[in-house]
């Protein structure tokens, strides 16, 4: 039965990408004239001398990139906001903000928590707009632990605990597990003239409220990521990301990246581009899903007012919902929209010592290493973007938004500690040195096993296995600069 699924998946990936190819002329995007696409096309060519900086290059967020640093850097709108929009960004970073409480309350446009939850705000999670972090004697607040069982990249949720472990409640109800989570060596790698020990998180559920799980079951640990630069990545034409798909990988690189189909609030295929594994099409999706999933809040996308609870949990239906009268749910349009706004408008801060020469011997390390095949440096958005500001804007994320299978180090287990998933999304560099200035508690890595920018390279493997092979074989001595390369972004 499962190769049968298997096969079906992979016919209607293939007939989806082809969808895609055509309707939308992968390879050419109709926002562009001829003579802009030839433009676009010199601009984003790979860069070939590393004497210098590229032009524009420390603009990381195109025209509107802010020069900010400190904990504040990831907080900050795109300076061509126009006045109106200024006013718009402070409201949506209000309710971005804004705490949310239990059921019934006397301000009923803040209420409908849970009544299971792993967080109150949003901003709870992404701390300062930025990473999480790992607990230590505290509750995850800035990670969740998804649980259920995978059909290829589709995880189905748990048919009692749902899409993932809510570790805070209302009052009154219990939270339905508890976590502790412990390093566990993994490898050496030799680098750096020493031997690098690499850790990878061992998470441990105790006080199971609703049973054991079956040995089959998966769980993966995720680290919420930062949100700078997200309206400039729904601004990026699709037919730029289709270009770098290559599911089979034709062209013998040992890169075989795939765009990720998902539905939209509408029923829309779309190409995947936010969550960790590329789940979500747009900033809308994305929004609803995490008010629902992280918070217990009902809106348009995640329209179940009791959030994440599944019929096996019968305790959390005698609780009352955030829905009345007035409003079919807890979190209405206009609020999504002015966060959807707020993200839109964050700006990656600039980028700080380009031309330092051992950030361009590392720049040089990372294009050589053939880093770039997966973590595409630079974009040109689409003339069509919602907003002027994201529109029509050089930009350097590092992300090409494709999946790809980072092999068997990385990968989500199940309880027996069998591999379900080894496809991770690429995720965006920019801002990568800041990360720790905003939030000192800040690691790297999906589930936050890396302490530093190197490990988190060290750990690649999959797909990546030969670039890491190629950088320790020829720039053991130099990883440092690519670690300063890299904290540069």
């Amino acid at each position: 039965m499962q190769y049968l699924i298997n096969i079906y998946m992979l016919i209607r990936l293939f007939v989806v990408s082809l969808f895609f190819l055509f309707s939308l002329n992968a390879y050419l995007r109709d926002d562009l004239s001829e003579l802009e696409k030839q433009k676009v096309d010199k601009v984003l060519s790979l860069a070939a001398d590393f004497s210098r900086a590229e032009r524009s290059e420390a603009l990381s967020g195109g025209a509107g990139t802010v020069d900010k640093i400190g904990k504040n850097a990831f907080s900050h709108h795109f300076k061509n906001l126009s006045f109106e929009e200024r006013q718009d960004f402070l409201i949506g970073n209000a309710f971005f903000r804004k705490v949310w409480i239990a059921s019934p309350s006397s301000t009923t446009s803040s209420d409908g928590l849970g009544p299971l939850y792993n967080a109150r705000a949003c901003q709870s999670c992404h701390i300062k707009d930025g990473r999480g972090h790992l607990p230590k004697d505290e509750k995850p607040l800035s990670a969740v632990l998804k649980v259920g069982n995978y059909k290829n990249i589709n995880l189905i949720p748990h048919k009692t605990y749902g899409k993932q472990f809510q570790f805070f409640a209302i009052p009154g109800l219990s939270s339905e597990s508890a976590l502790s989570i412990n390093f566990m060596a993994n490898k050496y790698i030799n680098a750096m003239g020493s031997r690098l020990a690499l850790k990878y998180p061992n998470y441990q559920l105790s006080s199971l409220k609703y049973g054991n799980l079956d040995n089959d079951t998966s769980l993966s640990l995720r680290i919420s990521p930062q949100v700078i630069g997200v309206g400039l990545l729904e601004a990026i034409e699709e037919s730029d990301i289709l270009a770098k798909q290559d599911i089979y990988d034709k062209d013998n690189d040992g890169i075989s990246g795939i765009a990720r189909i998902v539905y939209d609030n509408k029923g829309i295929e779309k190409i995947g581009r936010f969550g960790i594994r590329a789940s979500t099409p747009d900033l809308f999706v994305q929004t609803g899903t995490a008010f629902m999933h992280d918070m217990g809040l009902s809106n348009s996308v995640g329209s179940n007012a009791f959030g994440d609870c599944t019929k096996n949990q019968d305790e959390c239906y005698k609780f009352p919902t955030g829905v009345n009268e007035k409003s079919l749910h807890e979190v209405d349009d206009e609020v999504m929209n002015k966060i959807v706004f707020y993200l839109s408008s964050l700006s990656p801060p600039k980028r700080r010592n380009v031309s330092d020469k051992d950030v361009l011997l590392g720049k040089k390390i990372f294009y050589e290493s053939k880093c770039t095949s997966c973590h595409t440096p630079k974009y040109v958005t689409s003339k069509n973007a919602k907003h002027n500001f994201l529109k029509y804007q050089l930009i350097w994320p590092y992300t090409d938004l494709l999946l790809h299978d980072m092999g068997d180090e990385l990968a989500d287990k199940d309880m027996n500690g069998n591999i379900t998933n080894k496809e991770w999304k690429t995720p965006p560099l920019w801002g990568l040195g800041y990360a720790k200035e905003v939030n000192a508690r800040a690691t790297y890595l999906h589930d936050g096993r890396a302490k530093t920018v190197l490990e988190a390279v060290l750990w690649h493997s999959g797909e990546a296995k030969s670039s890491l092979k190629y950088l320790l074989d020829n720039h053991k001595n130099n990883l440092d600069k690519l670690e300063k390369f890299l904290k540069s972004l």
